[in-house]
């Protein structure tokens, strides 16, 4: 993989003179750039093109994006993998507070990837650099992302598995755990419902639905800018994949994370459940609704 002063003179390239200035549009500049060459790339495979409405996304904050882009960064380097045999490593995570260049070097380097597999295929042209939109804001490249990043899903051998979002939602009940928590020696943990079968995606993307609205009126009651989701919406989604899901997931973990910090949680072990051998979408559903208790806990806590 090339070093970051690739990566670097990549946003130099795309108009802007340093870090600093780099601004939501350039990064919708960016995403646009390697969702057209990964079309290249799905004309070449053959695989189906997404047929699925966009998620509508009413505000969002450059912290949402850069884990939408990490997600990104892993299904373009799961296809590397999967075509070249190819391994990848994921940028490091900010310090301090995300802002559009740090989602920018994450974006690069998944073209990064893209361009490793095209050259793997034998597509020597590529697409020309998109427009920069002036008006685009983080919540079109977060819907940009989300979208690419579905269309992906259709491309792989090995698509996103329940336990991979399983692995999301109890990373997001560590979080809320160390919420909840008034003695770091004692951790107060969720605990999980009984099992319920016969569970498909589709009650899981609810379920973890229901867990981003909490955590929605968790930030607002407590002045925190927070995802605008249009939940009433993809509640009425039908068409839900464990993919699909896997985003909602990654969506919440990053709400989560950001408000569990701002609050000044403790930083607690996962939660002492056992994790099954091979894990369904009712095992998921189990986590998911956990968390959901976890977060409706901690909003009556901080109420009182």
């Amino acid at each position: 993989m090339k070093n970051w002063l690739c990566l670097l003179a990549a946003v130099c390239a795309i108009g802007a003179t340093n870090a600093a200035e780099i601004e939501p549009p350039d990064v919708y500049q960016a995403v646009r750039q390697v969702s057209q060459d990964i079309e290249l790339v799905r004309e070449v495979m053959g695989r189906p093109q997404l047929d699925a409405d966009a998620w509508v996304v009413e505000h969002a904050e450059p912290r949402h994006v850069f884990y939408q882009a990490q997600t990104l960064f892993r299904k373009v380097g799961r296809l590397n993998r999967q075509l070249t045999g190819g391994e990848s490593v994921m940028p490091p995570v900010p310090t301090g507070e995300i802002e559009p260049q740090h989602v920018l070097q994450v974006i690069h380097a998944a073209q990064e990837h893209v361009e490793t597999i095209r050259e793997e295929l034998g597509i020597n042209y590529r697409s020309e650099l998109p427009a920069r939109e002036a008006d685009r804001e983080p919540k079109d490249v977060f819907r940009e992302t989300v979208q690419l990043g579905r269309q992906l899903n259709l491309m792989l051998d090995r698509p996103i598995q329940p336990q991979d979002v399983y692995a999301q939602l109890e990373l997001a009940a560590t979080y809320v755990a160390g919420a909840l928590t008034t003695d770091e020696s004692e951790p107060v943990y969720g605990e999980l419902p009984p099992f319920e079968p016969h569970k498909v995606p589709a009650d899981v993307y609810r379920r973890v639905l229901e867990c981003l609205g909490i955590a929605q009126d968790i930030g607002e009651e407590n002045g925190i800018s927070v995802l605008q989701l249009n939940l009433r919406r993809e509640l009425r989604r039908r068409d839900i994949m464990p993919s699909d899901v896997y985003d909602l997931a990654t969506t919440v973990l990053a709400e989560v994370a950001h408000l569990t910090l701002t609050l000044d949680a403790f930083d607690v072990d996962v939660p002492p459940i056992e994790r099954p051998k091979h894990i369904f979408p009712s095992h998921v559903y189990q986590v998911a609704s956990m968390l959901q208790e976890e977060l409706a806990r901690l909003e009556s806590q901080l109420i009182q």
